[in-house]
């Protein structure tokens, strides 16, 4: 058994506890931006291969004080190297984070760097080779105030990289945000599903690969975790055996109705290819159209519509996206009742121009951005409900609403 830290986003930490149990861990906890566990060589294959949250996991060597960097450079000759990967292994080590002495990231990354080589050549190993580029093993450091974390990245590239997104559209979701945002949507994988703007197709893609059980990590084709001593290889094949059998027939069981709108042709086919190499092609629908004129797809039952529209930091220079969230949420009332629906927005003032009251909300980190998921339960009764007073726009985005509706009517005189 292995200590190990999985990173995830700020604000991902508790749903990556769940799905981690849900894999066989036990009593992860979590931590700000990560969860920490123990797990034997299967357990970690298995989390590597099926999490769908995580972007890294890494095997914990040392946590030590580290007030500057002699603390560093002795704690990680301490570390017996040797014993994880042999000097024929090309490496890099990923450096986040600074204190009151070490204040760059990269002067913190060499002198780990050099306790590394030094480690080996006082054995007389041969010295292994440093690669920014094409590293087989990343040496990952978390610093944070005087308290360090050193230790060895199981999986290589992030696994946000799924193998299946070599293009993408405007301002695309990372695949492992997007694949949270659907966990959390309130979708039950059952019913049909929605994305009226679905750009190049992240959601849909991440939500049937939920639904059908495909491991998120089946179409990798290089893991770090197979450069290191321990590694098993008949083990490693077994749960990836064990994985493309479950996605064989999650995907041959799949028959709810998915379908993507966006009103650009090229993202839409730019879509198509993406789902094409996840092997899921056939599962969605992807259609031209515009998300303030969709409707719901005919099926007896209610689905959930999820989404990641536009949005804006100089929101008096774009009336456009206050009156697309608008009429969004207009059509949302009128053509979606009885429907789950679940937003994610950096802007809770833009949110509130749907004028729907939310059920639940989890704030989230993209990338440096803060954003906002918001889940909300369309009534049957549809427009009527969209109008209490419980469901208003904010006060100082009402003002700055006031001001730019000049702008917005001219807006929409150029769409009709």
């Amino acid at each position: 058994m292995h200590q190990y830290l999985a990173v995830t986003a700020n604000g991902l930490e508790n749903l990556l506890v769940d799905e981690l149990t849900q894999l066989g861990i036990r009593d992860p906890k979590p931590v700000q931006a990560g969860v920490r566990f123990k797990a034997d060589l299967e357990q970690i294959y298995r989390a590597s291969l099926w999490s769908r949250t995580a972007s890294r996991f890494v095997r914990v060597l040392a946590e030590f004080q580290c007030q500057d960097d002699m603390d560093l450079y002795l704690a990680a000759t301490a570390v017996r190297w040797s014993s994880h990967f042999d000097s024929s292994k090309r490496f890099v080590v990923d450096f986040n984070g600074t204190n009151r002495e070490i204040r760059n990231s990269q002067y913190g990354a060499m002198k780990v760097k050099d306790a590394i080589v030094d480690s080996f050549t006082k054995q007389d190993l041969p010295r292994p080779q440093i690669s920014k580029d094409q590293p087989d093993l990343r040496v990952h450091v978390r610093l944070h105030r005087d308290k360090a974390i050193l230790g060895i990245d199981m999986v290589g590239q992030a696994l946000n990289q799924r193998g299946y997104r070599t293009e993408s559209g405007r301002a695309p979701l990372r695949e492992t945000l997007a694949a949270a945002i659907v966990m959390r949507s309130g979708w039950d994988k059952a019913s049909p599903l929605v994305d009226p703007m679905c750009g190049s197709g992240t959601l849909l893609i991440e939500a049937v690969m939920w639904a059908a059980n495909v491991a998120p990590g089946h179409a990798r084709k290089e893991w770090s975790l197979e450069n290191l001593k321990d590694f098993d290889y008949e083990l490693w094949a077994e749960v990836k055996s064990e994985a493309r059998v479950q996605g064989r027939r999650g995907i041959a069981k799949f028959d709810q109705p998915i379908v993507g709108y966006d009103n650009d042709k090229r993202v839409l086919e730019t879509a198509r290819k993406n789902a094409k190499r996840a092997g899921i092609e056939d599962l969605i629908d992807f259609r031209l159209g515009d998300a303030t004129k969709v409707t719901a797809p005919e099926s007896e039952l209610k689905g959930a519509l999820v989404c990641n529209p536009p949005y804006g930091e100089r929101l008096g220079t774009e009336p456009g996206l206050i009156a697309l969230y608008s009429e969004f949420g207009a059509q949302l009332k009128n053509e979606f009742g009885g429907w789950k629906a679940s937003i994610f927005s950096s802007s809770d003032e833009l949110l509130s121009c749907l004028r729907m009251r939310a059920d639940k909300q989890y704030k989230v980190n993209n990338g440096a951005l803060k954003c906002l998921q918001k889940n909300y339960s369309i009534s049957d009764s549809g427009a009527r409900t969209g109008e209490s007073k419980d469901q208003v726009i904010a006060p100082d985005f009402a003002n700055r609403l006031k001001k730019n509706i000049g702008k917005i009517g001219k807006w929409l005189r150029k769409r009709a």
